[in-house]
């Protein structure tokens, strides 16, 4: 407990500073001050619980200082240290709510250490009070708030419950106006209790997102009903810098004024736009003012693009990892889907990806799962540019690996016959083999080497035939020196057409696009 000694007397404030043991007695002597005025500018800065003071001062007295504390928004308790003798002084300051009253001259260390510790108890008993109190306040505030928000999100998704809920929002006569907000926290930083923006309801609309309905300041005639909305905005920001110091991606969009309940449907509207807008824009701002016009046509997703890219890890094209990669999340932020679904989208790829990397001998696979796959990381994204950078990280890791498939298919067989039919493969690419020359070259029939090489190498005579024609193909597109029938001729192929349709199918993209930089 605080203590603050108040008296004009230098040597009264001295001896209570130096007579009593403070700390053994469970106080602090916080401080002293001359009179009430100078108390008052102490008691919050000093943080006082308990004042001890005399009655007769300059400027303010003691029953002045009194009367002071009786208005304050939290209790200090005031003991009475005077000269004066008489009961009428003694009655007033009782009256205005003195603890206790003792005479200087009769006053002894042990006599005002027993007052104070009766008054140290009553105060400890007050707070708990006081603190239950406030408690079963803001239960009761809770629970208000988390019915009319239950109330509210049954009647989105029923349509049901609509007078009763009306009345209680609004009032019986639509007397009164309240503001939607959107406030998106970040999924790392999702509420439950929005008590604290001092919204009447709240309705989630993803992770970490919901929109408030705030009850809006009294409009004057002529008040421009934007001017309330950003006035509302503007609060919930100040508050929000304060209450999400944890969060920092949060931000909030401005509304509209909502007088009706058949207006929170079109607002959350509003809002979701304003958080797509959010997502794919690379402004900062905590505050948005305005939302995007509703799209005419809804965002569709990439597939093509996804089964490319992901044709490039099946066939081992490293080159082709970020060129489509980087043509898949183009396409994302022009067509603009919403960021449940471009999360979702990504994730399916990435673990999608690691499928076929395993398949293919991925080195640093388990790496590359914890990090992108198994992690929370592509939730933690606030933005789509998050999004696109966790993307080319994974395709990049992706495309570092040291595989054991690919080139290395060569050497992982000491089988003097696997050996021949690839040597034999690598030397004659450019012309039209077959397995059946293949099988004529190192004398084995057709079908027992066909069967012996996809054991040991586990890829087909074809496969293997097609993968070494087209990373010589590679090669040479990206010389930029050969015309596209020219390479199909150079690496085994009968015609332009069959080559394009099988580099594709191979490759991702075309050769057309394959030579163009990345």
């Amino acid at each position: 407990m605080n203590v603050l000694v108040v008296d004009d007397e230098p040597i009264i404030r001295l001896g209570l500073r130096t007579l009593v043991d403070w700390e053994a007695n469970g106080f602090t002597y916080a401080g002293d001050a001359e009179d009430g005025l100078e108390a008052c500018e102490l008691l919050d800065a000093l943080n006082i619980d308990i004042v001890i003071t005399d009655l007769i001062m300059p400027r303010m007295d003691g029953l002045a200082l009194i009367r002071t504390l009786k208005e304050r928004n939290r209790p200090i308790s005031a003991v009475v240290l005077s000269c004066m003798d008489d009961f009428t002084y003694v009655k007033e300051a009782m009256k205005l709510g003195a603890k206790d009253y003792m005479l200087k001259p009769t006053m002894e260390p042990e006599s005002l250490l027993e007052i104070l510790r009766v008054v140290k108890q009553d105060l400890e008993l007050l707070h708990k009070e006081r603190k239950e109190l406030l408690s079963r306040q803001q239960e009761l505030e809770s629970s208000k708030l988390m019915q009319l928000s239950a109330k509210l999100q049954a009647y989105i998704h029923t349509e049901q419950g609509e007078p009763e809920l009306q009345t209680a929002l609004f009032g019986a006569e639509e007397a009164s106006s309240l503001v939607s907000l959107l406030l998106d926290t970040g999924s790392s930083a999702a509420e439950a209790d929005w008590r604290w923006t001092g919204c009447l309801a709240a309705l989630p609309l993803a992770t970490g997102c919901v929109l408030l309905l705030v009850p809006a300041a009294a409009q004057q005639p002529g008040d421009d009903a934007d001017a309330v909305v950003y006035a509302a905005a503007a609060a919930l920001e100040r508050a929000a810098k304060v209450r999400l110091p944890q969060a920092p991606d949060w931000f909030i969009g401005a509304g509209v004024i909502v007088r009706r309940l058949a207006q929170v449907k079109p607002a959350a509207a509003l809002h979701a736009r304003q958080r797509q807008e959010r997502f794919y824009s690379n402004g900062w701002n905590r505050l948005i003012l305005q939302a995007p016009d509703a799209a005419s046509r809804p965002a569709s997703l990439p597939y093509d693009i996804r089964s490319d890219l992901l044709r490039c890890i099946v066939h081992d094209n490293s080159e082709g990892y970020l060129h489509h990669a980087e043509e898949l999340c183009r396409r994302l932020k022009e067509q603009r889907p919403d960021k449940e679904k471009v999360v979702s989208f990504i994730q399916e790829l990435l673990a999608l990806a690691a499928g076929y990397a395993r398949e293919r001998g991925c080195a640093e696979i388990e790496r590359y799962e914890e990090t992108f796959v198994y992690s929370n990381a592509l939730n933690a994204c606030s933005r789509f540019e998050q999004v696109k950078e966790l993307l080319l990280q994974a395709m990049t890791m992706l495309m570092d690996s040291r595989w054991a498939a690919g080139k290395e298919h060569q050497h992982r067989s000491n089988n003097p016959f696997i050996r021949k039919v690839t040597t034999y493969m690598r030397d004659n690419y450019a012309s039209p083999i077959s397995t059946s020359d293949m099988a004529d070259h190192v004398r084995l029939s057709r079908s027992y080497l066909s069967d012996l090489y996809s054991k040991e190498v586990g890829e087909s005579l074809s496969e293997t035939l097609t993968r070494i024609r087209m990373e010589e193909a590679k090669q040479r597109l990206r010389t930029g020196e050969m015309k596209v029938y020219e390479v199909a001729e150079a690496v085994g192929f009968p015609d332009a057409k069959t080559f394009a349709k099988t580099f594709k199918r191979v490759v991702g993209c075309s050769p057309k696009e394959f030579e163009k930089p990345i």
